[in-house]
This record gives C-alpha cells, sequence and structure tokens, in this order.
C-alpha cells in the first residue's frame, strides 16, 4: 500500500521543482504532515483524496482519455489499491488495466509531470482532490481495448491545455 512517506517526498520533490505550485498543494502538504506527526488520520473524511493517472501519449502525440458520458472525457485516474508502492507504479497499473500493456516512461519523465489539484467528485464531499499524473508513451496499434469501453485517443492540446504545454516542454528537453 502506498504509504503517507511515499506520497509525501514525491508532493515535496514536485514542489522543489515546480515552487509556483506549492501554494496550490499547501493543503495536501499541511494534511500529509499532520498524518506523519499523528501517525493516522484524525481529520474524519476531510483530507485530500490522492490519486494516480495515467498520461498515455501515443505516437500521433493523442493521449487516452475515458469517456465520462454526454461526449465528455476525462484523464482517467483511480484511487490507491493494496498491492500498490508508489504513486508511478499505480498509475501504470491503471493503464494496463484499460488494456496499455505496452507502455513505457518517457525518458527523463520518472516523476509525475503535474500534480492537479480540483475540486473532489460530489459523492467525496467538500474536499481536494490531486492526482498525481505520470507521462507514459506507447503506440496505438499495441493497445487492446474491449468493444464497447469507454477508452478513446483525443489530440493531448484538445484534453487539456496546461498539461499539453508541460508534457511539450518535457518532451523538447529530452536528449534525443
Amino acid at each position: 500500500m502506498i504509504g503517507t512517506a511515499a506520497v509525501a517526498r514525491a508532493v515535496s520533490d514536485y514542489m522543489h521543482r515546480r515552487p509556483g505550485e506549492t501554494l496550490t498543494l499547501a493543503p495536501l502538504w499541511q494534511t500529509l504532515s499532520q498524518h506523519a506527526k499523528a501517525g493516522t488520520c484524525h481529520h474524519r473524511g476531510t483530507c485530500p483524496i490522492v490519486t494516480a493517472s495515467p498520461i498515455v501519449l501515443n505516437e500521433h502525440q493523442e493521449v487516452l482519455m475515458l469517456g465520462a458520458g454526454r461526449g465528455t472525457v476525462r484523464i482517467p485516474e483511480a484511487r490507491f489499491e493494496d498491492g500498490w508502492d508508489t504513486l508511478a507504479e499505480a498509475a501504470s497499473m491503471l493503464a494496463r488495466a484499460l488494456g496499455v500493456h505496452e507502455l513505457w516512461t518517457q525518458p527523463g519523465c520518472e516523476d509525475p509531470v503535474q500534480l492537479h489539484a480540483a475540486r473532489a467528485d460530489a459523492q467525496d464531499g467538500e474536499r481536494m482532490r490531486v492526482a498525481a499524473r505520470y507521462l507514459f508513451r506507447t503506440h496505438a496499434g499495441l493497445c487492446h481495448f474491449a468493444p464497447g469501453a469507454p477508452q478513446t485517443w483525443v489530440p493531448l492540446a484538445h484534453a487539456d491545455i496546461e498539461l499539453f504545454t508541460r508534457i511539450n516542454s518535457l518532451i523538447a528537453e529530452v536528449p534525443r
């Protein structure tokens, strides 16, 4: 199971690389600190929810998305399950569960490319949700989606412009 220490380490490393996002992530950082000091959670369902999210990019610069009904799509993400030791492993396992069996980490992008903070879904109450997004590459022809499955490929620029800008800058930095 992914522990508080592993999440805190990932958040700390991320905030050092992206100090401009520290204020947005402050509630999560404060909660992780309180959990570490207390040794457990005493917040009664108000803690930020941390999820893992694979950003699966194919050779056409399209990102794997899930249909969410009425023509809307969203980047896949999942809460942690037993057996996952790291956020990156959780993101990779989610991608594999969605039918992306042949994937690899983008060289130079082993850490989260984004900690996406947003409001939690309605069923989770009034709290923050933070998706640790990891970049993976694949070839579209190697993906096997079940008939009628909600997976679809969307041009990255249409999926999330902030993520598009960030990924383009990361890919440009990687030596070829």
